[in-house]
């Protein structure tokens, strides 16, 4: 058994699961963070410790406090290394990376480009300087301002499509497409999502495309993996739930340009999705953390979560591992399945018979190996499910 540790935040996720299950096959002891007993990840047999924390989300102050208490825990002969999992843990660990210094090992980005990362408007805005592709998009100054942006291009591009979308934000929370809301609606939708910005929707014909990246202490890319989205969920745009892997060069040589530009090091994954009628790639956004589909990657031979650990330990880099084309992932519970279940019938959707193929291989959910954790992927997010301050996850 290796004598190597790790900490996982927020083990509610299936990234963490993810990450978890690379990390205990791969040796590592592992403890994970979790604000319930129905933590999806306490579950999997590969996790040794587990320990009730509230989420940086709900109280960064208190989730800080705690993580302290579990570092102080190792002994200076195990360190832990640090995998922290969703965007405000992240931002915690960024923020406080000294109080973190010699308790564990972190691989994270600077406040700076963490902050430009985060933010859809400063990232489109670093992208333009660096000449690439990105959205027609515009910047009210607040509510009133994004009314009248939005009226004067609707009135003057009447075959455009445009979308609103938060400059901080997770996946399709906050999206409004196409809507035609009240100057109160907008004014409350301003006031809980923060600052707002137009977009030029991309047709939702237009391939998605993620480009995941690891880049080390020396600002070299010690892994890369990229995938097209195939399903998602809300079909408007949202989460992917089917995915495979493909190989792009000239997005890698972009994304990697855009995160040299901001000094980047850690993970990331840079998000485009190719307009349907001139087949350019347009940026959407940079997931400056592990990203949902973390698994697929795994699964086509990119192990992101060990290659994270030693490169934040600071073991020597080797060459990037490559990776085969056509590998296929599923976000099956609930993702696909509510994405199959709202998608409206045409003549491409697949049939019934279709939706059950390779099943459960092709899931995520699933590995033989984690019985368990398999289990806990079905029954912790029915219970959690009953609880609101999830449905934001669900109805989207």
């Amino acid at each position: 058994m290796s004598d190597r540790y790790a900490v996982v935040t927020d083990g509610l996720w299936r990234k963490s699961l993810s990450a978890i299950r690379a990390l205990g096959k791969n040796g590592f002891h592992v403890e994970v963070l979790g604000d319930s007993l129905f933590t999806t990840g306490f579950w999997s047999r590969f996790t040794d410790r587990r320990t009730l924390s509230v989420t940086a989300e709900k109280n960064s102050n208190l989730f800080g406090k705690k993580l302290l208490d579990v570092l102080h825990s190792y002994s200076s002969k195990r360190i832990p290394v640090l995998f922290p999992m969703e965007d405000d843990s992240l931002r915690w660990v960024v923020e406080n990376e000294g109080k973190l210094r010699g308790l564990c090992h972190t691989l994270v980005p600077s406040p700076d480009a963490f902050n430009i990362a985060a933010d859809k408007e400063r990232t489109l805005q670093r992208a333009r300087e660096l000449g690439l592709p990105v959205p027609e998009t515009f910047s009210p100054n607040n509510s009133d301002d994004l009314i009248c942006l939005l009226r004067d291009q609707q009135r003057n591009f009447p075959e455009k499509r445009f979308i609103v979308k938060p400059t901080h934000g997770r996946g399709s929370s906050g999206l409004v497409h196409d809507a035609q809301l009240s100057r109160m609606d907008w004014g409350a939708h301003w006031a809980r999502h923060g600052r707002l910005v137009i977009q030029e929707k991309v047709p939702v014909e237009g391939r998605g495309v993620g480009v995941s990246v690891l880049i080390d202490m020396s600002g070299q890319c010690s892994a890369w993996f990229i995938h097209e989205r195939l399903r998602e969920y809300p079909v408007s745009g949202g989460p992917s739930t089917d995915r495979r892997s493909i190989h792009w060069p000239a997005l890698l040589d972009w994304s990697l340009q855009l995160l040299r530009s901001i000094q980047w090091q850690g993970v990331a994954m840079v998000e485009w999705k190719i307009h349907p009628a001139t087949g350019i790639p347009l940026l959407m956004e940079i997931n400056p953390r592990f990203w949902g589909s973390l698994e697929l990657a795994v699964r086509a031979g990119v192990n992101f979560p060990v290659l994270y650990a030693d490169a934040a330990e600071g073991l020597p880099s080797t060459a990037p591992p490559g990776y085969p084309d056509g590998v296929r992932v599923r976000w099956m519970i609930p993702g696909d399945i509510l994405r199959f279940l709202t998608e409206e019938p045409t003549p491409q959707r697949e049939t019934l018979m279709e939706f059950f193929s390779g099943l459960p291989g092709l899931s995520e959910e699933w590995d033989p190996m984690d019985i368990r954790g398999s289990i806990a992927c079905v029954i912790c997010p029915v219970v959690s499910a009953l609880n609101p301050k999830y449905w934001k996850f669900i109805f989207r």
